[in-house]
């Protein structure tokens, strides 16, 4: 299939399955409207150089768990309501500029991807939020921010990829102001484990002696609390969602990954149909991501 045909089929076929997804009770299902919003904005700030990301975003503005991790993550920012100061660590620039223009009087977006930053700030004063984001290319263990600050600190999918987790929820527990809250998520499995690759996608860690990079972590029941509770306390809520067949979620991102003709449009009715929330991560059958929060004294 061309790319061509695959978006006139998307024309159709994205209205349909995510009207199918919404029945069925996908979550976060609220952020295809708002991605159209935001499409368009782009489009009128930018221009033509802004033709394929705001068409991706109009059309595709999630995948796989990130379905759920903006509909848990925005129903817990819509319950705190506003915040003051508030800081995103490295979250898909698409739910901290909803929230910074929502509900927020200054907000601090930090990435130490220079390139992809520069992105944010694209999107950011298309929203016309250029006066209410600073922008802060590090990482969060040289961040320069203020001690005991922030609101609101979100992080989705992130620390995972941070070899040293726990030293860096300790520098983001640290910015948290008193009765400030942190909502996170990661991923994980009933047996966690960590996976490496012969190359460095994020520039954060150094090679082992085989020449791999630490790429990310799946964390089970013990490894969350030895390396994450042990540093932020007991989380208030914790939510976990996953795959029903063990091996699904494996399969459906190798399939992914192999590009056109692979059929985006589904991906929200496939998130309905083959991912539920499960009690605790060791009823987890397969992989999936818990979602935290957290609230410092």
């Amino acid at each position: 299939m061309t790319v061509a045909a695959h978006a006139l089929a998307s024309l159709v076929l994205v209205p349909a399955y995510s009207l199918a997804a919404a029945a069925i009770g996908t979550p976060g299902m609220r952020f295809h409207l708002e991605a159209l919003d935001v499409a368009v904005r782009l489009l009128r700030h930018h221009g033509r150089k802004m033709l394929w990301p705001a068409g991706r975003l109009a059309l595709y503005p999630l995948d796989s768990t990130r379905y759920f991790e903006f509909g848990w993550m925005w129903s817990r920012l819509m319950r705190l309501g506003r915040a003051s100061r508030y800081l995103d660590v490295s979250s898909p620039r698409f739910l901290p500029l909803c929230y910074a223009r929502r509900a927020v009087e200054h907000a601090w977006l930090l990435n130490p991807d220079a390139a992809d930053l520069d992105i944010t700030r694209q999107w950011a004063a298309a929203m016309s939020l250029s006066h209410t984001c600073d922008f802060v290319a590090a990482s969060i263990e040289s961040s320069g921010l203020p001690e005991r600050s922030f609101d609101v600190i979100t992080s989705m999918s992130v620390f995972e990829h941070v070899a040293d987790d726990s030293r860096a929820l300790a520098e983001v527990r640290d910015l948290l102001s008193p009765g400030g809250t942190l909502l996170l998520t990661l991923p994980c499995a009933a047996r966690g484990y960590d996976q490496y690759r012969d190359y460095d996608e994020y520039n954060l860690s150094r090679p082992d002696a085989r020449g791999h990079f630490f790429f990310q972590r799946f964390y089970d029941a013990a490894s969350l609390r030895e390396r994450v509770f042990s540093v932020l306390g007991e989380p208030r809520e914790v939510t976990v969602y996953g795959e029903r067949d063990p091996g699904y979620f494996g399969r459906n991102a190798q399939e992914k990954m192999r590009g056109l003709p692979y059929p985006f449009w589904r991906e929200p009715f496939m998130m309905g149909r083959h991912f539920q929330t499960y009690p605790s991560i060791d009823a987890l059958p397969g992989e999936g991501v818990v979602a935290l929060e957290f609230h410092i004294p």
